[in-house]
């Protein structure tokens, strides 16, 4: 009597596809899981952007239109002190 590893051999086989088909669920569940994870993070940084965007506008804003003030002061005293000296 011969010993049949035919059997033997299908069913390692087919025990490796099955152990292979796992193994690629695990391997998407998790590119899925690091997908989802990384949206999370860009959310969270897209909202902490904006927020410091707002201030380095706002910041922004007064400083320019602090600094506007200041050259019109300046540009207006240094045509009054030529206007001057032309008048002597």
């Amino acid at each position: 009597m011969a010993l049949n590893t035919t059997n033997t051999e299908n069913h390692l086989e087919m025990k490796s596809e099955v152990e292979e088909r796992k193994f690629h669920k695990m391997a998407r569940v998790h590119i899925c899981l690091d997908m989802w994870q990384g949206s999370q993070n860009l959310h969270v940084t897209q909202k902490e952007v904006r927020a410091q965007n707002k201030q380095m506008t706002a910041s922004g804003y007064i400083s320019d239109t602090e600094e506007i003030i200041k050259a019109s002061q300046s540009n207006s005293q240094h045509d009054g002190v030529a206007a001057f000296e032309l008048s002597e």
